[in-house]
């Protein structure tokens, strides 16, 4: 009988840590209180501690997920090390908008293709969105199916997602100005 720790592994147990979750990107999820841990056992009595990072959801089903990019992996201006939430969360803004310029993404309730563009139709418009809860994830959505999200949401969790490697888009060209949150008199 033995106790192990796995961090991000896929459901079928390997243990190979994906490279998008590196360390330096896991000891942050957990000073920001991003992970979430579950303990499971086996038949011959091995008791697993399996921690999940954070997702980022790419459509609407389940397979849709993936891990949380890493802002140094895909030449972000501003290094993970200072940090803060709220810096990475203009990160993953940022990494989502080259994601919708690549047509890699559909609203996580509705499935339709999310459109890039400032002057969209309404049903068009969406938003993007932090859920931290029992699953932590950001997703984008369509204004209009927003009300209709926490239900689908609801009671799901990263241990029953088999998330994928996030998608890598260069975000070298950012300046540090668009790496700051924009505040209303900005825009």
């Amino acid at each position: 009988m033995g106790r192990q720790h796995l961090l991000n592994t896929p459901a079928d147990g390997a243990t190979d840590t994906p490279a998008a979750l590196t360390p330096d990107l896991g000891k942050w999820f957990a000073e920001q209180g991003l992970l979430r841990t579950a303990i499971e056992g086996d038949e011959v009595g091995t008791i697993h501690e399996v921690t999940r990072g954070p997702l980022v959801a790419l459509g609407s089903g389940d397979s849709d997920f993936a891990l949380a990019p890493h802002p140094d992996l895909v030449g972000y201006p501003r290094p993970l090390a200072g940090m803060a939430l709220d810096d990475y969360n203009v990160f993953i803004f940022r990494w989502y908008e080259a994601a919708v310029a690549a047509g890699d993404v559909r609203c996580a309730r509705c499935g339709k293709l999310i459109l890039s563009g400032d002057d969209l139709p309404d049903p068009d418009t969406w938003d993007a969105i932090f859920i931290e809860k029992e699953l932590v994830a950001w997703m984008l959505v369509h204004f209009d199916c927003k009300r209709w999200l926490a239900k689908k949401l609801k009671g799901m969790t990263p241990f029953e997602l088999t998330p994928r490697q996030p998608p890598t888009y260069d975000l070298s060209s950012l300046t540090l100005v668009e790496t700051e949150r924009q505040t209303p008199h900005d825009e």
